[in-house]
């Protein structure tokens, strides 16, 4: 199980492309991490993990939009709060059930929609922070 990193996904932005890159093999390192069956202590781990990076990404947007120079200030919100649900949801779910495959395909499934969905590719060139960056 993998969402993978993909050339669409690309700003044009070496700064955020390295750091969506980066966070797309941390999200694939839970995944595989649960899919495997691995011990709660390594699946905390790779959590812990993907959850730090995603913080300090977030910062850094959060620092651009306090400064008010991001446009996709509603969307940047919308994407940070999915992102806490989803792993809030994914952590229950390891929590009753542990690293099973039905809970390794809810969490892809999860993971790989809000990727697509905010993980940006061309649209996003010309956001100021993007160009900036």
């Amino acid at each position: 199980m993998a969402i993978g990193w993909s050339s669409g996904m690309a700003t044009g932005a070496p700064v955020l492309d390295d750091q969506h890159r980066r966070l797309v093999a941390r999200l694939d390192a839970l995944l595989a991490a649960v899919d495997s069956g691995q011990d709660r202590a390594s699946v905390e781990k790779a959590l812990r993990s993907a959850g730090d990076l995603a913080v300090r990404h977030f910062a850094r947007d959060e620092d651009c939009l306090m400064r008010d120079r991001c446009p996709a200030l509603h969307a940047n919100g919308v994407a940070r709060a999915e992102f806490v649900e989803i792993l809030a949801r994914f952590r229950v779910d390891f929590e009753h059930n542990g690293s099973t495959q039905p809970v390794a395909r809810d969490l892809e499934t999860a993971l790989a929609s809000w990727v697509a969905r905010y993980v940006p590719g061309e649209n996003a060139s010309e956001l100021p922070c993007v160009v900036e960056a």
